[in-house]
């Protein structure tokens, strides 16, 4: 079984229009900045990477887990987790950059689970009463349904021209038993769509 979690940078914008009028109540304003900051991933322990910078699938193996060991966790009904460690190397492109901030989009993936929309859902079809969790450097797990992320340092070595800028984003992910009653055995795979911004 594995996840993969697939590289996206996606605007979307959705308009809803009354039949009867239409009001303008106010306005939402957007700022941002285009970065140069363009970095390669490759893959630490737990991962395997493919793809190229802007659409990078990283697939991470979850092995096969066994309904009782979901069953019998207490209080916190996770199994031990897989670590998803990634290498960023980013060269002299992230000039003035000190961090980089790693953003999940389960909506664009597989979704989030129905009954604990914490977690990622499993890809229809396979498993149920459990879902897929992501958890954060300091072991806390993400609310993906929240826009939950997290954030890494982008450590400069050398000067000037010659300056690189690198990161290490360190994650785990693990089957967590959603609540339901009842657990059915199954394919447990799912995908989830990230992007990765610069500050």
């Amino acid at each position: 079984m594995f996840i993969s979690l697939r590289g996206i940078l996606a605007a979307t914008t959705a308009s809803l229009i009354a039949t009867s009028a239409i009001a303008a109540d106010g306005k939402i304003e957007f700022t941002g900045e285009i970065t140069a900051a363009s970095c390669s991933a490759t893959a630490g322990a737990g991962a395997g990477i493919t793809g190229n910078k802007g659409n990078t699938v990283i697939a991470v193996g979850l092995g096969k887990v066994s309904i009782d060991s979901l069953k019998n966790t207490g209080s916190t009904p996770i199994v031990s987790g897989t670590p998803i460690n990634i290498n960023l190397d980013c060269g002299n492109t992230a000039t003035g950059l000190t961090t980089v901030k790693v953003k999940f989009d389960p909506y664009s993936g597989s979704g989030v689970d129905d009954k604990n929309n914490s977690l990622l859902k499993i890809s229809p079809g396979g498993a149920s009463g459990v879902g897929i969790g992501i958890f954060a450097p300091n072991n806390t797990m993400l609310n993906l349904a929240a826009g939950d992320s997290f954030d890494s340092a982008l450590i400069v070595t050398g000067a000037d021209t010659s300056a690189k800028y690198t990161a290490n984003l360190n994650m785990r992910a693990a089957y967590v038993a959603n609540g339901e009653p009842t657990i059915v055995p199954g394919a447990a795979n799912g995908t989830l769509p990230y992007t990765l911004t610069y500050q």
